[in-house]
């Protein structure tokens, strides 16, 4: 949307590079390209089938424009209050949060057309709708900036954004990584998260968050290893996003907090506390109280097995596996 090399080269945090880049007046959507430019929808002609083992959303820019319509009708007015509710991305997928990246990074629909029309009802709203479409502006920034990192350091999606004063000792545990992956590391939010990206090649941005955190910071396994991962398994794959983000989770990218830890066991008490998002995913705790399941990690062998017998047992210890990523980060930043 503008050219990243007129903006100043790097930014600590997200918030510095919001507020230069939202100031900047953006270029408009360009015009659809002329009927005889582009190939005719209605011909005949065999199209390739597409075979996939994760639902994947209609595809073109159609269901694109269909699918942020429906947002624009019933969900970015109330995008602050839902954005992180487990609950309505449950009930209510496409509402409670846009759903727009897999199009966006599949180019089915470009950024300048989201953002004219956001603007727009922005500046036809007040009160708290006016803070919701604002909140949903600020996230599509969020993709500007990691393209602008990607665009001044080539290197955003293999090396560490920021020269640590001492290299970061990550264990890479072989099992505990294919735990991960496998979506059993007996953290409920985690596996529930881990458990949507097998089933649809996508994960709603909070638990996407927290599964990223635990794996960097809980199992010290190398963000790179998150990384190709998701490149792997996203739908809405973006290299710029999927390594800015990550690195801003593993505390290797711009962010105003030296280490940042996500407690899956505070984040699902939180955001979802009734259970419903992580019994959707996990069907193994369906029937287990929602406070229990909660507490999962924090519960004793026994009780976790006479409630769900086939769920797994925590791969690390909660309060150790913290510990030991504040230690391990703060040798890194030198302050042990």
């Amino acid at each position: 949307m503008v050219d990243p090399h007129e903006l100043a080269p790097s930014y600590p945090h997200h918030g510095g590079f919001h507020d230069d880049w939202t100031a900047r007046e953006k270029p408009a959507p360009v015009d659809p390209p002329a009927a005889d430019r582009v190939v005719d929808p209605d011909d005949p002609g065999e199209i390739p089938e597409l075979e996939a083992d994760v639902d994947l959303p209609p595809a073109g820019y159609g269901a694109a424009r269909d699918r942020y319509d429906r947002f624009l009708a019933d969900g970015i007015e109330t995008y602050a209050e839902t954005r992180d509710d487990m609950r309505a991305a449950v009930e209510r997928p496409v509402g409670a949060v846009s759903r727009m990246s897999p199009y966006l990074a599949a180019g089915m629909v470009g950024i300048r057309e989201l953002w004219a029309d956001a603007t727009d009802r922005y500046e036809a709203t007040g009160g708290d709708a006016r803070r919701s479409v604002g909140k949903y502006r600020y996230e599509l920034s969020w993709r500007e900036h990691n393209y602008h990192l990607l665009a001044h350091n080539p290197t955003l999606v293999s090396r560490n954004y920021r020269d640590l004063p001492n290299r970061i000792d990550w264990r890479n545990d072989p099992a505990e990584l294919a735990a991960w992956k496998r979506g059993e590391t007996g953290y409920p939010l985690v596996d529930a998260g881990m458990a949507q990206l097998d089933r649809e090649g996508y994960i709603h941005n909070r638990p996407r968050q927290v599964v990223a955190s635990f794996l960097t910071k809980h199992l010290l396994v190398d963000w790179q290893t998150g990384a190709r991962h998701f490149a792997e398994q996203l739908v809405d794959h973006d290299p710029a996003s999927n390594a800015g983000n990550w690195q801003w989770i593993a505390s290797t990218g711009t962010d105003a907090v030296d280490v940042r830890i996500f407690d899956p066991v505070a984040q699902m008490d939180k955001y979802d506390p009734d259970a419903v998002y992580v019994t959707e995913y996990v069907p193994e705790l369906r029937g287990v109280d929602p406070e229990k399941i909660v507490a999962w990690p924090t519960l004793s062998a026994a009780e976790r097995q006479s409630l769900a017998p086939t769920y797994p047992h925590p791969v690390v210890d909660r309060d150790d596996a913290y510990e030991r990523a504040q230690r391990t980060f703060e040798r890194a930043l030198g302050k042990r």
